[in-house]
């Protein structure tokens, strides 16, 4: 890093992915945020005051698609709970899956977050950190002063810089910023074998002070990406899988603030005279017109015996239903962009296990899901390291699910199959489990047993 550069500065890449961040932040915090943001998601008419863009925008209407479509994707894989498999796992790593993060947090809250945060923004970051032991010596002291890893949340738009290089063989990070805190930057280094960081704050005179600094006992930086979008080549710049549904969104913001306005000039419609000479003040200027149920407006005839006439200048039915179709048919098409990655094969795929990319009907979010399992795995190895173990851990997450629709579909089909006698009752039992219509809790010998006892006893 140049030494002119401050500790906030923003890379290239993240520069380049900002903007889409932004939106997707302002879309996910709904109408007041979109709101604040002005112009640049509500643009004003041509010629309009600023007076009549202001009621505008206040008066402007908000239906998020774009974040119940974002956590209907990102709850499939969370109907099961997310937990370590096999029983060589140390009891030191186990202890931590209850409360992953040191704030109360299983494992599988923290992987439903980030799961979240990766389909919106295309990626997201966890950090494993490590509670400061200075003058612990031994395991045992560290256990009875509560030192241990933990896991943090970095959402995609606080990573200011990234750097990453092939060592050994694979991509490694050798540099991360990360904004902690407006004026304060934490950094990893990596030079050889050796990570450093510090914290770095900027103090009221606008200069950055060193806080902290130190070396890692680990020869990592201890962060995992997640990721769903498509990298472009070897930068840190990803196209966003959401992205077209994120654009749809704004899109459906305009259209609905359009139409809630027209219907609103056509409730309080402008009135014409024709042939009528306004009333003026003292000083010759025109005075507004009263309107209203108790309002009397005269036409009075003039001298050769002509009148003027008053009239409703508005907006037709026809245009009001044509824009109300219009939104209508945004609103669908976003929640049918929403289904897309359950459905089909994608190409905003990274890279997955070879198995899975193999199998036929895998969808964009079941290969997010691996992702996601590889990312919790990646971030064991770095617990386990921060422990001074060495641990493979495995992580169970659910990815054996499909689209709503064809849920409904297939169990239909699947209980037909059950009154021909072609499908046993255990398998109809497997099946509804996995598409979700019986809860994650049920079994099939609990079920059987239930089953039995329901039969009279002289029938047995």
């Amino acid at each position: 890093m140049a030494d002119d550069k401050k500790p906030d500065w923003k890379s290239p890449d993240y520069k380049a992915m900002s903007p889409y961040w932004d939106k997707v932040n302002a879309i996910v915090e709904g109408r007041d945020a979109m709101i604040a943001a002005g112009q640049l998601y509500l643009p004003k008419f041509p010629n309009e005051s600023d007076k009549d863009y202001a009621f505008r925008l206040t008066s402007a209407k908000y239906t998020n698609v774009y974040r119940d479509v974002v956590e209907g994707l990102a709850q499939k894989p969370f109907s099961r709970e997310v937990a370590l498999t096999g029983d060589t796992t140390p009891d030191r790593v186990k202890s931590i899956v209850e409360d992953i993060d040191g704030r109360g947090n299983h494992l599988h809250v923290f992987a439903a977050e980030t799961f979240f945060n990766g389909i919106n923004k295309a990626i997201d970051w966890i950090l494993v950190d490590y509670t400061r032991a200075e003058g612990l010596r031994t395991v045992a002291e560290e256990r009875a002063a509560g030192v241990r890893p933990y896991w943090v949340h970095v959402p995609a738009d606080n990573v200011l810089n990234i750097e990453s290089e092939i060592i050994e063989g694979r991509e490694q990070l050798t540099l991360v910023a990360i904004l902690e805190a407006k004026g304060r930057v934490r950094t990893f280094e990596r030079d050889g074998a050796a990570v450093t960081w510090r914290v770095e704050v900027e103090d009221d005179k606008g200069d950055w002070v060193l806080e902290d600094e130190g070396i890692l006992t680990i020869k990592q930086i201890p962060m995992v990406p997640f990721v769903t979008g498509r990298r472009k080549g070897k930068a840190w710049q990803f196209l966003p899988p959401m992205k077209d549904a994120a654009d749809l969104q704004v899109e459906l913001y305009q259209q609905e603030t359009a139409l809630k306005h027209i219907k609103t000039l056509t409730c309080f419609p402008m009135l014409a005279g024709n042939g009528v000479e306004p009333p003026t003040d003292a000083a010759g200027n025109p005075v507004p017109v009263p309107v209203g149920p108790q309002a009397v407006l005269y036409a009075p005839p003039n001298t050769d015996g002509t009148h003027g006439e008053w009239k409703w200048i508005g907006t037709d039915a026809q245009t009001l239903r044509f824009l109300a179709e219009d939104v209508a048919a945004t609103a669908k098409e976003l929640r049918e962009l929403g289904r897309q990655p359950l459905t089909a094969q994608s190409g905003n795929l990274t890279v997955i296990a070879a198995s899975f990319a193999s199998s036929k009907g895998n969808s964009a979010a079941q290969a997010w899901a691996m992702q996601l399992k590889d990312a919790l795995e990646q971030a064991f190895v770095l617990t386990a390291m921060w422990l001074g173990i060495e641990h493979q851990a495995e992580v169970s997450i659910f990815t054996d699910f499909i689209a709503d629709d064809d849920d409904i579909e297939s169990l239909t089909h699947l209980r037909e199959m059950r009154k021909e006698g072609d499908l046993s009752a255990e398998t109809l039992w497997e099946e509804s489990k996995r598409r979700g219509a019986l809860s994650p809790e049920f079994t099939v010998e609990r079920e059987s047993e239930r089953l039995l006892n329901e039969v009279p006893s002289g029938d047995m």
